[in-house]
Formats: structure tokens, sequence, C-alpha cells
């Protein structure tokens, strides 16, 4: 049989290029953010002083084990006992609007922002993918509120020219109410534009 390996690097030279590749480029100081054949023959060049044409670095990607997947993010704030609490609340919740025929819409500032690409990449066989997500500051945001109903798919969204506070979540919940006349179940987070004088009253 012949071997899909190319002949220029040796077993201890392959072991290190595989775990290099599971981890950032940036971790072995290459200023990029994710792996692809050209990264691949920068990283044997700078460490082995070899030079690899395209289609050594695909085999050798594939060959030691590597697919590629289009990434989830992973969001570096998420709870995950939080996260499991809240999806018992809402199946409780779900049961119950069935016979009150209350609708349950999530709310919440929705933004178009600067963030991580959600592009393919390579990952060993069987794993999952995930690209690091930082949550970008609100300068990098472009925002309007939005709130969905996962039941019906339906959708309602109002556009934000100025930052969101008590006063602007008034206005978007309003439109929510002209829209749905049946009794309504808001879900959003506690943020500070959730709060204060204008929501109380």
């Amino acid at each position: 049989m012949v071997s899909r390996f190319p002949p220029a690097l040796d077993t201890a030279q392959q072991a290190e290029l595989k775990t290099a590749v599971q981890a950032t480029p940036a971790a072995s100081g290459i200023g990029l953010a994710n792996w692809n054949w050209k990264v691949v023959r920068q990283f044997v060049q700078e460490r082995f002083g070899r030079v690899l044409n395209r289609s050594s670095c695909w085999n050798y990607l594939q060959c030691l084990g590597f697919v590629v997947k289009r990434p989830k993010k992973r969001f570096l704030k998420a709870d995950a006992a939080k996260r499991e609490a809240f999806v018992a609340a809402y199946a409780a919740l779900r049961a119950e609007v069935q016979t009150t025929g209350a609708k349950i819409i999530f709310v919440d500032e929705a933004h178009v922002r600067a963030d991580a690409e959600l592009r393919a990449k390579w990952v060993l066989r069987g794993e999952p993918a995930f690209a690091d997500s930082s949550s970008p500051k609100f300068g990098e945001k472009a925002t309007y509120y939005s709130g969905v109903c996962l039941e019906t798919g339906e959708v309602d969204a109002m556009t934000v020219t100025e930052n969101c506070t008590a006063e602007t979540s008034v206005a978007s919940l309003q439109q929510l109410r002209a829209k749905y006349r049946e009794s309504l179940i808001v879900i959003w987070d506690n943020g500070p534009a959730h709060r204060g004088p204008a929501m109380r009253e």
C-alpha cells in the first residue's frame, strides 16, 4: 500500500504538527486566527525548515486525523448550570401556556457586531469545532430590539438609534402590545435597560 503521507516530515515532526493544529495558530507564534494549508506551510517552514506545497499540507491534515467543520461559538461567559436550570423552567412554562393560551416572547436587544466569523476549520475527526467569542463592546455593534416567539416563529423588531434605556424598552413593549392582543409572557434578561421607573410605570 502506498502511504498518503508526504515524505518531508518524520514521526516526531508529524506529532508536533498534530498537537499544534489542535490549538490556535497564535499558540505557535503565528498571528492568524485559524489553520489552513498556508498556515501549515508556514508552521512547517519555521519549525522544521521544510517547504510543503498545498497538496502536501492538505494530505498531512487529513492523514493526521483532521477534517473540515463549520464551528460553533464557544461563549466564554456561559454558565452551564444556569443554562440547564433555565431550560427546565422554560419547559414547565411551555406546558402551562398550553392551557392558558398565552404567547411566550423572548425579547432582547439584538446586535450586528464584529465577532468571530464562523468559517470552516480543521479539527480532529469526531471532535466538535468551536470558535471563541469575546462579545465585542457596544461601540462595535448596531442595535435593535427584537422579540421572537419560538413556538410560532413570529418575529417583531424595533430599530434603536441611541443607547438602550428603560424608555426604549418601554417603546419596544408598547410595540409588542399593539401587535399581539392575547396574554403575553415576556422573557428577557436583567440588563439595566430592562429596569427603572419607566418600566415600573
